[in-house]
């Protein structure tokens, strides 16, 4: 991916597109983007992009916020006071906890980890962030019960932005 100066980071860097001509600004295009031929690996892939303090996280939704849903709607949720506070991630007992080694390229933001006061462990949200927590929601977490207990790892409507090439 790196080497090739037609694939970008697309939608909301959920995955890659190859995308000629593109004009480093829509991210969202859908015209003229290609999906990828990719080959399975055995390999983990980590992402990161939700591993930050809560104060960085909220100013991460307000951009995310304006990007998907329009300033107009951001300034309407500012004035409902919803990026006044520190992100709220959730009742993180909820979530499986990591065991594994984390990559060495994140080592040094691993080490610099101290804001773990600021997660929340038991208890109902102390306040309201424009988007709620996957884990929190009664849906998500009875399918992610069945996709682990019944169909044994296999992900149900799984976003698929790539082209599988089997050999």
């Amino acid at each position: 991916i790196r080497n090739d100066p037609d694939i970008h980071s697309w939608e909301s860097a959920q995955s890659f597109r190859r995308i000629p001509d593109f004009n480093g600004i829509d991210f969202r295009q859908q015209k003229n983007t290609y999906k990828l031929k990719v080959e399975p690996v055995n390999a983990f892939i980590y992402h990161y992009g939700w591993v930050r303090p809560p104060k960085l996280m909220q100013n991460k939704i307000r951009a995310f916020s304006t990007n998907h849903q329009g300033w107009r709607n951001v300034e309407k949720l500012e004035k409902e006071q919803k990026f006044n506070h520190l992100f709220d991630y959730g009742n993180l007992s909820k979530l499986k906890h990591f065991n594994g080694s984390h990559p060495k390229v994140m080592k040094s933001w691993i080490d610099d980890f101290n804001w773990k006061h600021q997660l929340r462990f038991t208890g109902p949200r102390k306040n309201r962030n424009p988007i709620r927590s996957k884990h929190d929601k009664l849906k998500y977490r009875l399918i992610s019960w069945i996709e682990k207990n019944v169909l044994r790892g296999k992900r149900l409507g799984e976003f698929r932005n790539y082209i599988l090439v089997k050999h």
